[in-house]
């Protein structure tokens, strides 16, 4: 790491003009790499004139994901021109929102991976990432449009399959024009500039705005690339909605909620203010179970009364719920200490599945010098993800019966 020059660290991160790398800074200790980038104004220099005027923020940093072992932090002193309505229509992946705290690229690794059905805390392990930060980006997700829904759905700036769309490295078919005439511009500018990595990020990120401005037309297209333009969105529908606020007080998840078990990181100042309340008279010493649920009620009559304001708090308690229902279907995985668990992580039994989630936990399990622990973090996986893993647990379950 401490060998690669700024241009070998814009290739990696994907940066390009007109941004370049100004210094980097390693942190052995902490494992922690800083990137300073800057704008530099092409197209106007003039020895009359600053290259490069900046604006009246502070300089601005954000989280991005790991590179090697190192957390890795982008940041940068703004230009006029950096988070400019221009930019934002099309902005690089490896910049943030100006209050975010994280990378495009960060957000949009997130909520692909929760697009999967995996949790916060299997992300936060696949990512080496904090759990509080993946709890941030989800939540703050729940909140956005449709299209900007679909946006994190697609494959991101760094994914080969761009690359591979400009350099006819996989079959890739349309019938629209203006897609025809932008790749074939794209590809005549990576030919004559292919000296020049900038030149080709910039085109993938081109192409992919592309994508996500004309939608309408791309079903096909989308299809190519792995995306269902119609039935992804369909999963954050209505019905989903009632669903959630027609469980009683009874239900557990409000005990839970009231007791301190679970947060669920609201951005409402006024729902946290009245779970706050609420936890005081809950918590108090004598409370029958009648009592309990009276204050259960109230919290889920405020949540009714507020739904339209209260979506992304109503998202989580629904995927809360969720993994509350499957602790029943827990009875039947093989104990914690059974033998299969550590044969998994051995190879000594090996079993076919397409969760990229599990194959991915896997080779992290095999690395760990602890087989014990790499067992149990096998186990873990398997404990919160049992709904979608049936194939898998068959297969498990057969080679407990072949073994006896």
């Amino acid at each position: 790491m401490d060998r690669l020059n700024r241009r070998e660290i814009e290739q990696i991160l994907g940066i390009y003009a007109p941004f370049k790398v100004k210094d980097v800074s390693l942190d052995n200790e902490k494992e922690v790499l800083t990137v300073q980038i800057e704008e530099r104004n092409l197209k106007y220099r003039s020895p009359f004139r600053s290259i490069n005027k900046k604006s009246n923020l502070e300089v601005v940093s954000w989280q991005h994901t790991k590179t090697g072992r190192f957390s890795t932090i982008i940041e940068i002193e703004p230009t006029v021109n950096t988070f400019s309505k221009n930019r934002l229509l099309n902005p690089p992946a490896f910049l943030g929102e100006k209050d975010g705290g994280y990378t495009y690229h960060l957000q949009q690794t997130v909520l692909q991976a929760s697009s999967k059905k995996l949790d916060s805390e299997s992300i936060s392990t696949l990512l080496s990432i904090d759990r509080p930060l993946i709890n941030q980006i989800i939540a703050e997700s729940n909140a956005q449009q449709e299209n900007q829904q679909l946006h994190s759905l697609l494959p991101l700036e760094s994914d080969p399959i761009w690359r591979a769309i400009l350099t006819h490295e996989i079959s890739f078919k349309t019938n629209f024009s203006a897609l025809k005439f932008l790749i074939s511009r794209l590809e005549f500018a990576c030919v004559n500039k292919k000296d020049e990595p900038g030149v080709i990020q910039d085109s993938v990120a081109t192409l992919r705005q592309f994508f996500i401005k004309n939608k309408a037309h791309l079903k096909s297209e989308y299809a190519q690339i792995g995306v269902n333009v119609e039935s992804e969105p369909k999963k954050v529908q209505a019905p989903q909605t009632k669903k959630r606020v027609s469980l009683t007080a009874e239900h557990p998840v409000w005990d839970s909620i009231l007791s301190g078990d679970i947060d669920l990181l609201s951005k409402s100042t006024a729902l946290n203010l009245y779970i706050m309340q609420l936890k005081s008279l809950y918590r108090k010493d004598g409370n029958s179970t009648e009592d309990k649920i009276k204050i259960a009620k109230e919290l889920l009559f405020y949540m009714k009364k507020n739904i339209a304001k209260l979506k992304p708090e109503l998202v989580s308690i629904s995927r809360i719920v969720a993994q509350m229902g499957s602790t029943n279907a827990e009875e039947s995985m093989p104990a914690e200490n059974h033998p299969i668990w550590m044969n998994l992580v051995s190879g000594e039994v090996i079993i076919n599945s397409k969760q990229m989630a599990y194959k991915l936990l896997l080779v992290k399990a095999k690395s760990n010098e602890d087989p014990q622990v790499a067992a149990e973090l096998i186990r873990q996986y398997f404990t919160r993800n049992i709904r979608m893993l049936d194939n898998e647990l068959s297969q498990i379950k057969q080679q407990i019966a072949i073994a006896s």
